[in-house]
């Protein structure tokens, strides 16, 4: 009797989590991104902590972090496609589908890289922003001067 009701609870609980994953399927891109986002962001901040301050600033403890962080971020991003799933109308918003999820993605995405920069600031190095407007301004200057070699030939 006692093994009859083991086996009845395991199976209810793979049966359990096989429908969740099968129900997450859709988002499991999101997740992957966001866990691959907080770990780069991770171990670039351990990186920049041991080049500034060497070995002995490195701390384990916080590294816990890790763990809150990704799942916070990923709780939110399943909560997102629960309310895309079951409070929008098939499933569409401006026939874009499942935008509350993407948004909260490109959100939490936005919010490490904006981190990345700040730690890749304290390495010496100009903000992302500054990097992007002067590749803009080179990529206009080079097409100005194509365009004049063109005018002369």
């Amino acid at each position: 009797m006692n093994t009859e009701i083991s086996y009845y609870s395991l199976t209810f609980l793979k049966l359990a989590l096989i429908s969740t994953i099968t129900f997450l399927s859709p988002i499991k891109g999101f997740l992957i991104i966001i866990s691959l986002a907080v770990g780069f962001d991770t171990l670039f901040a351990i990186y920049t902590t041991i080049k500034l301050n060497g070995w002995k600033s490195y701390q384990s403890t916080k590294l816990f972090n890790i763990v809150v962080k990704t799942f916070f971020y990923m709780g939110t991003i399943v909560f997102a496609y629960l309310i895309d799933y079951f409070m929008i109308e098939k499933n569409l918003i401006w026939g874009i589908p499942n935008l509350i999820t993407k948004i909260t993605t490109m959100l939490w995405i936005y919010i490490e890289m904006k981190s990345w920069d700040e730690t890749s600031q304290k390495l010496g190095n100009p903000p992302f922003l500054t990097i992007v407007n002067n590749i803009i301004k080179k990529a206009k200057t080079f097409k100005k001067d194509l365009n004049e070699l063109k005018k002369d030939e």
